[in-house]
């Protein structure tokens, strides 16, 4: 099975070798990780019961791949960033917490779109994190269609505290 992992992650650097852009390369990755994950397992069934499963070791790569890809800045492009962070809208939130947001918004009908995903895009291009900067489309996407628990009760949290500020207005 370590043959198979080596091939996986073999096949993964190979399938984001020869795209041009590190954003093409994310996507590729994450499709990728889409496909490895929507795999089914055989319940009580492992390799090796000292390690992670398969499907672990495969997504925490993937998952370290796409950090990486993210945080990365090309020398040439770094005064375009500059210029074009000018034009963003600067917010303190997670893209988690953005993500649930937005998605609030779109449920309510205050944000109306056809597509999801056109306005995720646009969202992913206009907004930027405290953390990290500019937001990843397939970040925000992610995190938009599987909130986890965690950022849902600290949106809830957001919303209680904005329903004291309006109550103080």
């Amino acid at each position: 099975m370590d043959n198979f992992i080596t091939y996986e992650y073999e096949w993964l650097k190979e399938l984001t070798a020869e795209l041009p852009t590190n954003h093409e390369k994310i996507a590729a990755l994450r499709f990728e990780q889409k496909k490895i994950n929507q795999l089914p397992l055989k319940l009580n069934c492992c390799y090796n019961t000292n390690m992670p499963s398969l499907k672990e070791q495969i997504n925490g790569w993937t998952d370290d791949e796409i950090k990486f890809l993210e945080n990365v800045q090309l020398p040439e492009k770094v005064a375009d960033k500059l210029n074009e962070n000018e034009d963003k809208i600067h917010t303190s939130l997670s893209v988690a917490k953005l993500s649930v947001l937005l998605r609030l918004l779109v449920i309510d009908k205050i944000i109306t779109v056809r597509t999801v995903t056109q306005m995720l895009r646009v969202a992913a291009k206009i907004f930027t994190t405290l953390q990290k900067g500019d937001i990843f489309f397939g970040s925000l996407t992610t995190k938009y269609h599987a909130p986890d628990k965690a950022t849902i009760n600290a949106v809830k949290d957001l919303l209680f505290k904005y329903i004291n500020i309006l109550g103080k207005l």
